[in-house]
């Protein structure tokens, strides 16, 4: 799911340059981190302009690295208004050097300490050893399915047939817990970044690489140590039965999601065993989909890219990511597994840190109803005063599904679905159940990725301690440890929206030299701000549209928030609604671009 990849700048202050001064200084003192900025002029000097980060200019000191014009660079304080240059990443129009900047800026440590690496290179030789008690299933044909560029592989599958119709079902997950101990110096690391945080040119692993993408990986061909979820199936997606050991299993086919949609769609032929693991899961996960539908599950439309590079490594273009069959496959299995992990744990009253997702806010979805009624479309009855649980679920199931099924005319669907987006509460960490709206679960909880997330860790480590297959974790901290989690997962979603934007000001930078600077694009009005309006163009770039643009007449805000009105004129610009933009400037280093309107907007209001 996604909103809107930006907040709205805030209006600039008017200080004076000593005043400017003087709070430049006090946050270069306070900041506790190296900046990246990006190398200017100003007159015969050399400045640094944060890249990421609020703040002046300020002029680069005598000592440390000397940059040259346009390097994007890492500095911190020195003194008065200097800047001392620590390291030079590269130039602002390489997207690699600019998605760098931005890691080296924004998470707590780029690389990994020395003890972190040593204790890694030696829990890795724990991969060698010979478990007593660990279930053998490399005779089971197990396969993964990710993206092309995928290199930590969490989740593996497997299917057999079972009495009745049912299906047994297999879902092995990375055994990190086995190689990262509590307390250790990973896990001490681990904790602290709480996430991996993925951009387009690559990642910054929760784990050292010897772990990450080494010995937990389920890599093809090797033999991988293991938490399998062995559930019996029946062909209406209900579980019948379900366990939980640690086992040694080895990946017999590495798939990306492409190649299983081709053969789901019949364009290529997999081997037999393939090919009856594939139509074993394909129908059950079928029957999971329809029994979540009947439930209330929430339906949101993505617009998340998906990017693509050549050869040599340098991305070539991108587009919107569709959510293939092959997406929802994997998906129906993964949740269903945290779903049994989490209501198992509850039962035992094991304590563990939920996935959850409360209900939206009543007076919200009010709001919500308000804004799409504001643009002449269809609302239900809805009142937020006397309100059930239960009245609350079908109106955002009716409304979520309406927007997701219909395009009403002269509209955009992805500013309807942000708005509805935007009525939901957040999905968090907590070590209270309270159940997840959107996925309509009970219970649920994240095990399927140890690898690149820190509350699986957790979870892991509750449910083998419980069974006796490891020791019992300290949970006296589980709280803390929950909002933590919670608090870096928000930081990281940040991080990797502004390297989306990144990467694509770069594509279109490189599209408009193609194409010529004057090409227009068809988009729509995504939200709107009292300086303007946020636009999505292209179904893929997001720009803004500057209220002092729009001709003939001074825009206000109106009161909902849904409309630029006219003061004069009364004619409006509004949200969801369709224009037609030029580009009139891109910020590549920032991911920030700018937008003219190209054709006329007549709308009365």
């Amino acid at each position: 799911m996604s909103g809107p990849k930006r907040l709205s700048r805030s209006a600039r202050r008017h200080a004076s340059a000593q005043a400017v001064s003087r709070a430049a200084g006090r946050a270069f003192v306070e900041q506790s981190r190296p900046t990246a900025g990006l190398v200017t002029r100003s007159g015969r000097h050399l400045e640094v302009e944060p890249l990421f980060q609020k703040g002046t200019s300020l002029l680069v000191a005598r000592e440390g690295v000397k940059p040259h014009l346009g390097d994007l660079v890492l500095y911190t304080y020195s003194h008065g208004r200097r800047v001392k240059i620590l390291k030079v990443i590269g130039r602002k129009g390489d997207v690699q050097d600019v998605l760098e900047a931005l890691l080296l800026d924004s998470v707590p440590q780029r690389g990994f300490a020395p003890r972190a690496l040593a204790e890694a290179a030696e829990v890795a030789q724990r991969d060698s050893v010979c478990d007593e008690g660990r279930v053998d299933l490399r005779s089971l044909f197990t396969f993964t399915i990710d993206p092309e560029t995928a290199r930590d592989f969490d989740d593996a599958l497997s299917f057999e047939k079972a009495a009745g119709g049912a299906v047994r079902v297999y879902v092995h997950i990375a055994d990190v817990s086995y190689f990262v101990h509590e307390g250790s110096v990973i896990d001490q690391e681990a904790f602290s970044r709480a996430t991996s945080v993925y951009v387009p040119t690559g990642v910054e692993p929760m784990l050292p690489v010897q772990l990450s993408s080494g010995v937990c990986s389920l890599m093809p061909g090797v033999d991988r140590k293991t938490v399998t979820v062995e559930m019996v199936v029946d062909d209406d997606g209900c579980p019948q039965s379900v366990d939980f050991y640690r086992s040694l299993v080895r990946n017999d086919a590495r798939l990306e999601y492409e190649q299983v949609q081709d053969i789901f769609e019949g364009c290529v032929h997999p081997i037999p065993e393939l090919a009856a693991a594939l139509a074993l899961g394909r129908s059950l996960a079928a029957a999971l989909r329809r029994r979540r539908a009947e439930r209330g599950k929430i339906d949101i439309m993505s617009l998340e890219p998906d990017f693509h590079w050549d050869d040599r490594g340098r991305l070539i273009r991108a587009h919107v990511a569709q959510d293939l069959e092959s997406h929802l496959f994997i998906e129906d299995f993964m949740v269903l597994t945290n779903e049994q992990v989490a209501v198992f744990l509850e039962r035992q009253r094991t304590p563990t840190v939920y996935r959850v997702h409360d209900l939206p806010d009543p007076f919200h979805l009010d709001h919500l109803l308000d804004v799409l009624a504001s643009l002449d479309l269809p609302t239900p009855p809805f009142d937020p005063v006397v309100a059930t649980p239960a009245d609350i679920r079908r109106t955002m199931v009716d409304v979520a599904g309406w927007v997701e099924r219909i395009t009403p005319p002269g509209r955009g669907k992805a500013a309807l679905m942000n708005q509805v987006l935007r009525a939901q509460s957040r999905a968090v960490y907590q070590t209270k159940n309270i159940g997840h709206f959107g996925l309509a679960s009970s219970a649920y909880c994240h095990f399927t990725s140890p690898i690149r997330r820190y509350p699986d860790l957790l979870v892991h480590r509750g449910l083998l301690g419980e069974l006796g297959l490891g020791p019992k974790p300290t949970t006296y901290s589980l709280t803390e440890w929950a909002e933590h989690c919670s608090r870096m997962e928000r930081e990281a979603a940040k991080v990797e929206l502004v390297a989306d934007d990144i990467a694509l000001a770069h594509l279109l930078t490189a599209r408009l030299e193609r194409e010529g600077k004057d090409r227009v694009f068809a988009g729509e009005i995504l939200g709107l701000v009292r300086s303007g309006a946020f636009v999505l163009f292209d179904g893929l770039y997001q720009g803004f549209l500057a209220a002092r643009d729009l001709p003939g007449d001074y825009y206000e805000l109106n009161d909902m928030e849904t409309a630029l009105v006219g003061r004069r004129s009364g004619g409006a610009y509004r949200l969801a609604d369709l224009v037609t933009v030029r580009v009139k400037n891109v910020d590549e280093a920032r991911g920030k671009i700018d937008v003219e309107l190209a054709g006329e907007h007549k709308d009365e209001g």
